[in-house]
């Protein structure tokens, strides 16, 4: 009881924190800032890297699942408005006998018709062993197109599109068994030194007998700042309405850091932390790219 109650309250104070945080960075676009526009690894063609993505959390049934995702990225940029994306993950994943983890490519987890219905978050999951697996996740496309460009008093808008391929193995809970996709539209701003952004998508997804999937729309939305000409710092929150019948919208705050450490080596850092039963409720990664 006393571990538990710690390991709460240490949750509480890690949500406290990203609030705060998002708070602070908002009070900094009234800030004073030059008018130089800063963008890390600008007039990049081509650029490959590699991820370690760690998260954690009982999903609503007691799973005790950890995830590990080591995504291969490969980014295209054709030209000034036009980036492509190819991520493909491969992942390790352990959790409670008889629970209904399974991996999304963003680290979080969806229920299986073959677990128990905690359709009502329900911890039903009593079994104190534990499952692992590893293997390959489900490999995701992404493309976007700039319709308009930044200006004086306009946002940069980018078209999207987005597409997941079911090639983890759902029966071990490595993917969801279905394929996602769908069209979407993100906008951004910069003030100076401080950015701010949205995105949002609305992802048609297919429904089989093992997994429960339902269209859902996805977003991000929040605001960074160019400390210096290296590093980057951004607050976010980044959610979904359900992805599974019966379940909850996943959402969390997410702290990010971009560093560029030379010409051609770029780092990502982040931090999150989840605010419903849907999402992991802590985690964090890092991705290093080499800019061709």
């Amino acid at each position: 009881m006393v571990r538990g109650g710690t390991r709460e309250r240490w949750l509480v104070g890690v949500r406290y924190l990203f609030v705060m945080g998002i708070w602070l960075l908002a009070g900094a676009a009234g800030a004073e800032a030059d008018d130089t526009e800063h963008r890390l690894g600008q007039g990049v063609t081509v650029a490959a890297g590699i991820g370690f993505d760690l998260t954690h959390g009982d999903y609503g049934d007691g799973a005790d699942a950890t995830a590990v995702t080591m995504p291969v990225t490969v980014a295209i940029n054709p030209s000034e408005t036009v980036d492509l994306t190819l991520q493909i993950p491969l992942v390790y994943q352990t959790s409670r006998v008889g629970s209904s983890f399974v991996v999304y490519p963003s680290g979080g987890a969806g229920r299986r018709r073959n677990a128990p219905n905690v359709a009502q978050g329900a911890i039903s999951t009593t079994s104190t062993s534990t499952v692992s697996e590893a293997g390959l996740g489900d490999i995701n496309l992404s493309a976007g197109w700039a319709v308009v460009h930044e200006g004086d008093l306009i946002p940069r808008i980018r078209a999207t599109a987005y597409l997941k391929l079911p090639s983890g193995d759902k029966d071990r809970g490595l993917g969801t068994g279905t394929f996602e996709g769908g069209p979407g539209l993100s906008v951004s701003k910069w003030f100076g030194d401080v950015q701010l952004f949205a995105d949002g998508s609305y992802i048609l997804q297919d429904s089989t007998y093992s997994y429960q999937g339902r269209n859902y729309l996805s977003y991000s939305v929040g605001g960074g700042l160019q400390t210096t000409d290296r590093l980057f710092v951004s607050l976010y929150a980044k959610g979904s309405s359900s992805r599974v019948d019966g379940g909850t919208a996943p959402v969390e705050g997410r702290l990010k850091v971009n560093f560029l450490q030379s010409r051609r080596v770029s780092w990502e850092v982040y931090g999150l932390a989840g605010f419903t039963e849907a999402s992991p409720a802590v985690g964090g990664g890092l991705l290093v790219l080499y800019q061709f």
